[in-house]
């Protein structure tokens, strides 16, 4: 298990940051291009503060995507691409042409899932992820269709959440070169234990070898 515990919420998400940072220096060297699937949630908004200040970030090579999408559109206060343009991407010189956002606005969500698809590279270097209190990851829900779904980009129904998401499959997920998970949190602590040790099969544990960037709150609970 890769796991990288760090003191606090802001020392993970500078943590995070610079390891971006030196993948995307990597990437641009040996192949040209970084291709990065973001997420949304509270840590990595921390990171992309970070990266923001960070002054050796190949930005120019950059092409960004996104691991999941509510059903908004993009200046909803909801939107995950809404968070990562208004705390990272309107700070930073990425051309435009290579931020690549889920239309979450457009319906059916299926016809939305086909085109992201579709526009995706062979294959993506990095894809950030979160863990929600209940396991998910991406718009991977406990009991949902898109836990089995086939392709790429799957449309989700949630509901427990009565709504619909975007959200890349496994298959996505696992084919990228690095998966990195962000967890914070003591909420988080019975979970990621009860994950790490196999007890209970929740959405996040079909996520192959992932990097696990963690506080001590998250990482409480692993050493009991």
């Amino acid at each position: 298990m890769n796991l990288r515990v760090f003191p606090s919420p802001e020392a993970t998400a500078q943590a995070a940051a610079e390891a971006f940072a030196g993948a995307a220096r990597e990437a641009a060297q040996a192949r040209g291009a970084f291709h990065v699937a973001l997420s949304g949630g509270s840590t990595p908004k921390l990171m992309y503060r970070s990266l923001r200040e960070m002054t050796d970030v190949p930005w120019e090579f950059v092409h960004v995507y996104f691991s999941d999408e509510r059903s908004v559109g993009p200046d909803n206060s909801e939107s995950n691409f809404r968070l990562a343009h208004d705390e990272l991407l309107r700070h930073v010189p990425i051309p435009k042409p290579q931020i690549h956002r889920m239309e979450g606005e457009r319906r059916p969500l299926e016809e939305a899932a086909s085109a992201y698809a579709a526009l995706l590279p062979e294959r993506l270097d990095v894809v950030l992820l979160g863990m929600g209190d209940d396991g998910h990851t991406a718009s991977l829900f406990p009991g949902t269709a898109a836990l089995t779904a086939g392709g790429r980009v799957a449309a989700n129904w949630v509901p427990r959440l009565d709504t619909g998401r975007l959200t890349f499959t496994y298959d996505e997920i696992n084919a990228a070169r690095e998966r990195w998970l962000l967890v914070t949190g003591a909420g988080k602590a019975g979970v990621l234990r009860q994950v790490t040790a196999g007890e209970v099969d929740y959405p996040v544990a079909g996520v192959r070898d992932p990097v696990w960037f963690v506080d001590e709150a998250a990482a409480g609970e692993l050493t009991r």
